[in-house]
Formats: structure tokens, C-alpha cells, sequence
């Protein structure tokens, strides 16, 4: 199992998941320089389509054209002052998004810190107020004294569509090697990850492309260019990437920034459930074989499904065997197959917003609609 380095908890083994920040930047000897008629002038590159209209238009991009577009909205963030240990301080990446100002980061790069420093692709540095952190999803979100004018906000995108094998493409500052692009694919989905808070993240994404310590905060571009996720953790042997990167969905991200940037606390939708899956096996023991969904085991008296009168398992529900209990198969709309599909729906919407859910109950099938609540403090 692997363990956690420049976090707080030890899993124990040989293995590492390591935090992508990084407060010990790499040095590099410069052999040589290209000549200036290597390089393509402004003149001889071709013109893009803004931002917006490639986002739109869905298609898929080439990882130049990704990087062209969206490089000048991505940023360097650095906290702390220089060292003998640490010449530039903690750093990580984020990148600009739709707003008066805000750039989306890691938790961890930030840590307890008010302010950090952001510098831009132009070389423009500026000092950005820490709006809040969420350890919970490992989010911070910073307000910059100004954004240049090329510094575009980055559009954003889903996981939603998102399959194993899609192409994805990082920017960041690895090993304080600013502005690297790499690209990878999708190599999983519905992975769970730790948070530094300890909570579990659900429905992580996770690639083979490289991203290293000084990558935490930056963004995970779909083929179309849109931000799917913020590179968060790498799991690996010696803290060096292997291959198997993780990137917290910005479905979960989303609306848990809107809520730090209106009021500065972080809110989590809720509905407090325990779900089950729905095994061959389970679905044949309540009469419903060849059923897909999820059966809800335990319910929280506090929690919206509670107060919907969804009626949790009535035996079994420490086992691998529940029975009785409400079996979900759509939650706004779309079916669901297991628990990661329900977690996904809920995150992905905010504290209020209402969540229309279907069951089978006792052979029947019933419609409720539930009011999103905040995640209690004691729910881990």
C-alpha cells in the first residue's frame, strides 16, 4: 500500500502517493541553445479559434493547439519565502478561471498560508489573497491583485463523457520546470484517493500522463481542451512518476469553489445515504435479477433521502447481502450502475439544488425529488 509524502497520513509499504507540490525544485546544466531559425515567429504560427469557440465546438485538438490555447491561463504559485533548503519556497501550479480574478490550486500547495505569489506566462508576478481552502477535496481557491490581458480563463469541462483510453493533456511547472506540457490518456476512472483532510475522493481520474511534484493545482485537459480535473497525487516507488497520476474531477471542484468564493466556506452536497452495490447475487436475493443500481443500505436521519422517505435495507446491512431497501436506478435522469455514479451526481451540484431520484421498491417503481443538504462535519 502506498504512502502519503509531504502529507499527514503514512499508509506504511514500499510504494508512495505523493503530494505534486514541490519545495525542491531540480537543476539542470543548459548544453546549448536553439537558434533563432529554429523557433517559429509570431508571423509564421498559425491563428487558433479563441478559447471559447474550441471548447464549444467539442472537437478534438492536437496537444500543440492545446497548449498554444490555454498555456497563457495556467500559472505559477509559490508560498514561502527562499531558503537554503527551498530556493523558491512551496510550489505548485494553478490556472485562471471565469470570475473576478480567481485561480483554482491545490489545498496542499497553500497549506495555511493567506497569500501566495502567481506568476503569469507574460512573467507578470502578483500577490493573490487565499479566498479559502477545502482539504476535503484538496481545493484552494486565490484572488490575484490583477490578470494580464492574454491570461484567459480556462474553460471547463466534465468527466461525465470522459472514457478509459481518451487522450488528456497536463500543464504545469514540474521540478520547478515551468510550463511543460504532457500527454497521456485515461487510464482509469471511479478511482478514490486521500485527501489531506483524511475524506476520500471519489470518482478521481487517472492517467499515465507524467506529472511530478511542482504539478499539484494544474490542470487535466480532455482532447477537446476543456479541464477535466486538477492533478492532485501521483502514486510511485521512489516519489518520481511512474505513470499513474490522479486528478480530482472539476464536477467535484466546482461547485465547492463557488461556494468558497460567495461566502468562503466550503459547502459539499449531501444526501446521506450508505449505498450497496447491486451484485448478481444481491439483486437475485430481493427478486429483482438482471437489475442494475444501487441498493441504500443505511440511511442518515439528517440526511435529505431520510426526509424523502427513501427506506433503507431492512436486514443485511453490515453484510455483503442487504435486503429490503430502496434500489436507485436513476438520479437525475441518468442511470446508475454503483455507488461511484450516485457520489458523482451529488458532488457535481450544489448545496439546495434539487436531485430527482428513481427506485424500485417491493417491485414498483417510484420517483421522489430531494433537497441537497451540506455534508455534516462528522460525515468522513
Amino acid at each position: 500500500m502506498p504512502a502519503v509524502v509531504g502529507g499527514a497520513v503514512a499508509l506504511g509499504g514500499a510504494g508512495l502517493v505523493s503530494r505534486l507540490s514541490d519545495d525542491s525544485p531540480a537543476t539542470l546544466t543548459v548544453a546549448g541553445s536553439p537558434t533563432p531559425s529554429a523557433l517559429a515567429t509570431a508571423a509564421e504560427a498559425p491563428v487558433a479559434p479563441a478559447p471559447d469557440a474550441i471548447a464549444a465546438s467539442g472537437r478534438a485538438l492536437s496537444v500543440q493547439e492545446i497548449f498554444a490555447q490555454r498555456s497563457p491561463g495556467v500559472v505559477r504559485v509559490t508560498v514561502g519565502g527562499e531558503s537554503a533548503a527551498s530556493p523558491v519556497g512551496q510550489l505548485g501550479t494553478g490556472f485562471v478561471i471565469e470570475g473576478d480574478r480567481h485561480i483554482l490550486t491545490n489545498a496542499h500547495v497553500v497549506d495555511d498560508a493567506t497569500q501566495a505569489q502567481v506568476t503569469f506566462e507574460d512573467g507578470t508576478r502578483v500577490t493573490a489573497k487565499v479566498l479559502g481552502t477545502d482539504g476535503d477535496t484538496d481545493l484552494a481557491v486565490l484572488e490575484a491583485e490583477r490578470i494580464p490581458a492574454g491570461a484567459r480563463p480556462l474553460p471547463l469541462g466534465s468527466i461525465t463523457a470522459l472514457e478509459v483510453g481518451d487522450p488528456v493533456v497536463a500543464i504545469g511547472n514540474p521540478l520547478n520546470f515551468d510550463r511543460t506540457v504532457t500527454t497521456g490518456i485515461v487510464s482509469a476512472l471511479e478511482r478514490s484517493i486521500q485527501s489531506p483532510s483524511g475524506f476520500r475522493i471519489q470518482n478521481v481520474v487517472q492517467t499515465d500522463a507524467a506529472i511530478n511534484q511542482g504539478n499539484s493545482g494544474g490542470p487535466l485537459f480532455d482532447g477537446a481542451g476543456r479541464v477535466v480535473g486538477i492533478n492532485t497525487q501521483i502514486a510511485s516507488e521512489n516519489g518520481g512518476s511512474i505513470g499513474i497520476g490522479f486528478a480530482v474531477p472539476i464536477d467535484t471542484i466546482r461547485p465547492v469553489a463557488e461556494s468558497i468564493i460567495a461566502t468562503g466556506t466550503p459547502k459539499h452536497a449531501w444526501i446521506g445515504i450508505t449505498g450497496a452495490p447491486l451484485t448478481p447475487d444481491v439483486a437475485k436475493n430481493n427478486g429483482t435479477p438482471g437489475l442494475r443500481g444501487v441498493m441504500v443500505a443505511k440511511l442518515d436521519d439528517r440526511g435529505p433521502a431520510k426526509k424523502a422517505r427513501l427506506r433503507a435495507a431492512t436486514s443485511g446491512a453490515e453484510s455483503d447481502s442487504p435486503k429490503g431497501g430502496d434500489i436507485i436506478t436513476q438520479v437525475n435522469g441518468r442511470p446508475v450502475t454503483d455507488m461511484a455514479d450516485v457520489s458523482q451526481a451529488v458532488a457535481s451540484r450544489r448545496v439546495g439544488d434539487s436531485l430527482s431520484v428513481e427506485v424500485i421498491r417491493d417491485g414498483k417503481r417510484i420517483s421522489t425529488t430531494l433537497t441537497l443538504a451540506d455534508r455534516p462535519d462528522d460525515i468522513r
